[in-house]
């Protein structure tokens, strides 16, 4: 039995867009409110940059004297705004 052979953009046939489960605002809500422990990057798949966020958090709030709080806020306002590197989750689909 042979199948059809799947549309290409040859054929003038844009390519599906992959649509995420996660909303860009709650990923943004939680940039800004819990962005320094990295509770954004975990909503959106990125576990080890989550991870990354959270040590940085514990060994560096005292040494940047809570600078490090802006990190956090930074990216959350970026989600919000659809900011490039930010529109889409670990699986590369588009935010919703």
């Amino acid at each position: 039995m042979y199948l059809p052979a799947a549309p290409s953009q040859e054929a003038g046939l844009a390519p599906a867009i992959r649509l995420s489960p996660r909303r860009r605002a709650v990923a943004g809500l939680l940039g800004i409110y819990l962005g320094a422990f990295g509770a954004h990057r975990f909503y959106l798949g990125y576990t080890a940059m989550g991870i990354v966020q959270i040590m940085a958090a514990i060994l560096f709030a005292k040494e940047t004297y809570g600078a490090i709080f802006l990190w956090g806020i930074v990216e959350g306002t970026l989600i919000v705004l659809g900011a490039q590197p930010f529109r889409t989750d670990a699986q590369g689909r588009l935010l919703r």
